[in-house]
């Protein structure tokens, strides 16, 4: 039988073609969704590489030479922390160029010695919970304050901590909008130029003076109380017994200041002030070494004379 020109059996065939198409045009649709959802994957990757089994997080406490050295000495289980920028505008932001920026560190860690809760816990020690627009000597939205989490079980994490912390001081109210640091979705974080990294380690003298001049350890005090500053930086961890609980719940030794970095320096100026006073003082030297040398000649021929 014959229908529209064609027997049944050339339109049993051209079925099966027709349905062998839709299935292949099926799979190539397909396979472009996952390509355009891996090129997404790819844009938003983060431009630094965690080591397979470590994790990280992201962390926005205003200078982030401060906040590098709080979590590489003081906070457990952090294996670096890696200065850089987050959340604005443009990409490969510098420090001359990043507007809409966060300035915040990358923090990796190793699970199995702590946590996403502890080190959020740390974050909160080391940043003025009061300040919207900076923090301490330092202002402008490049400094504000945050905590960024990746996934929903970060996100609830992190809402704990937040609450756990308005319960241990009562006085601080989020009606009043007392506490100003969001916990925001953790964006794309771009690595910062070298001679930011490792500041601390690099250049002890200008850190020194900065970090002292900035007020930042006097403001922690006064905001935490003299003990809570010294148990979220402390060596020796003594304040939870030298152990903490790692990312499953297991009670481990707390390995803190893995770069072995020495004690942080007061820092009476800065490397450029002790050049001045050196030259200065070389000059000063030389001067009076000459002063001292033109009279004793005169007092020489004088006595010749």
């Amino acid at each position: 039988m014959k229908i529209c020109g064609l027997s049944s059996s050339q339109r049993g065939g051209g079925t099966i073609r027709m349905t062998m198409s839709r299935s292949h045009l099926h799979s190539t649709l397909v396979a472009i969704i996952l390509l355009f959802a891996c090129i997404a994957t790819v844009v938003v990757a983060d431009d630094y590489t965690v080591a397979p089994g470590n994790k990280s997080l992201l962390v926005a406490l205003g200078c982030f030479w401060c906040a590098e050295q709080a979590f590489e000495q003081y906070a457990p289980g952090v294996v670096e922390a890696v200065s850089g920028y987050a959340g604005g505008t443009n990409d490969s932001p510098t420090y001359r160029n990043h507007p809409g920026h966060f300035e915040v560190i990358l923090i990796e860690y190793d699970p199995t010695k702590t946590s996403y809760e502890l080190l959020v816990n740390y974050a909160w020690r080391n940043l003025d919970p009061f300040d919207a627009i900076g923090q301490f000597c330092d202002k402008g939205t490049s400094y504000r304050p945050a905590i960024f989490y990746e996934t929903e079980e970060e996100r609830l994490v992190a809402e704990s901590v937040r609450s756990e912390i308005l319960e241990q001081y009562p006085d601080w109210t989020e009606e009043d909008e007392v506490v100003v640091v969001p916990n925001l979705e953790r964006p794309k974080f771009w690595t910062a130029e070298e001679y930011h990294q490792n500041y601390y380690i690099k250049n002890p003298n200008n850190y020194g003076y900065y970090k002292e001049r900035c007020g930042r350890t006097q403001r922690l005090k006064q905001v935490w109380g003299e003990d809570e500053y010294r148990c979220y930086h402390d060596l020796e961890s003594t304040c939870f017994n030298m152990t903490v609980v790692n990312e499953v719940g297991e009670e481990v030794v707390a390995e803190v200041n893995v770069k072995e970095a020495p004690p942080e320096k007061a820092g009476v100026m800065p490397n450029w002030a002790i050049i001045v006073v050196s030259v200065a003082a070389a000059v000063f030297v030389l001067l009076l070494s000459v002063c001292l040398w033109k009279r004793c000649c005169s007092g020489g021929r004088k006595s010749v004379e």
